[in-house]
């Protein structure tokens, strides 16, 4: 038995050692693939359009996938051996696993599935508003995408409410902003891109249209009829957001080092507020200064 081990924990290292730049990016492609599948409305807001018709699966079993997908491919980025490589492909090895580590972060560390309301409004949100930010389609082509997802928005709000087993209160609050304060997105934007469909294509996407932002305005009551027995907002702690900083961010700094430059920054800026004629002026109210531009009588205020 520890000959057996032996041999193969040396054709592990072996392997490992003598890995080659192409096995990463071929790791690298198959994921970029797949989360581009995986994630169709990011997808569309980066530019690809293969999937606009669709929105993510939040069914507890393609979260499980997804969680477990990740992991496993970091796992096995993380055994490569980059010694030999060269400069460029041994950056591109720390980028790609950086991603893993954000992805991973999010989903199975934060549990953002099961915390956070907001995940779901935003997913309504940008599915339509990827749609819209390019002309890359005719406008019944993207109206007819637009259909397709609005059709499907009742049903992952629905899913959304069965895996929002621990929602923070803060995020809740937030979501429940966003979903009764966006309807202008669905009634106005999006039906710019009804004008080339037909009249039954136009009925489909109002109807669509009119039962999404129902289920979203359902889905902000549900939420304010549970706020108040939601636990607050916790910080996710100096541990956790060195980790976020050094292997997601890849930034050469830890929690301390930004607590010590945010309050430089917030030194810097209180002297440079000391050298204005009207310290009120520093102010991010618009209302902190009449406009001399208008006569004494005048109620309106700078913008600036």
């Amino acid at each position: 038995m520890k000959a057996v081990l032996l041999l193969i924990g040396a054709a592990l290292s072996m392997s490992n050692a003598n890995a080659d730049p192409a096995e990463l990016r071929r790791l690298a492609h198959e994921y970029y693939e797949w989360r581009d599948a995986d994630s169709p409305v990011i997808t569309s807001g980066q530019g690809g359009h293969r999937y606009d018709d669709r929105l993510t699966d939040y069914s507890p079993q393609a979260v499980s996938a997804r969680r477990a997908h990740i992991s496993e491919l970091l796992s096995k980025v993380k055994a490569i051996s980059t010694e030999g490589w060269s400069r460029d492909d041994r950056v591109d090895a720390i980028l790609f696993q950086a991603q893993l580590e954000g992805a991973d972060f999010l989903d199975r560390g934060r549990e953002q599935t099961a915390t956070d309301p907001q995940t779901y409004v935003n997913e309504c949100t940008n599915a339509i508003f990827g749609l819209l930010q390019k002309d890359y389609a005719s406008h019944r082509t993207r109206g007819l995408a637009a259909t397709a997802r609005l059709e499907k928005m009742p049903a992952m709000l629905r899913t959304g409410r069965t895996n929002l087993t621990k929602p923070v209160k803060l995020y809740a609050q937030l979501a429940i902003q966003a979903a009764r304060g966006g309807d202008e997105l669905y009634t106005n934007s999006l039906m710019t891109l009804a004008d080339e469909l037909s009249a039954s294509e136009r009925k489909r996407l109002v109807k669509a249209r009119d039962n999404a932002v129902k289920a979203l305005h359902e889905y902000a009551d549900w939420l304010d009829a549970g706020v108040a027995r939601m636990p607050d907002w916790q910080p996710m702690g100096e541990e956790t957001y060195n980790h976020l900083l050094k292997r997601v961010l890849l930034l050469p700094f830890d929690a301390r080092d930004v607590a010590t430059l945010g309050e430089i920054e917030l030194g810097r800026y209180r002297a440079l507020e000391a050298l204005l004629k009207d310290p009120r002026l520093a102010s991010p109210d618009p209302s902190r200064a009449r406009c001399r531009s208008h006569t004494p009588r005048c109620t309106s205020y700078c913008s600036w």
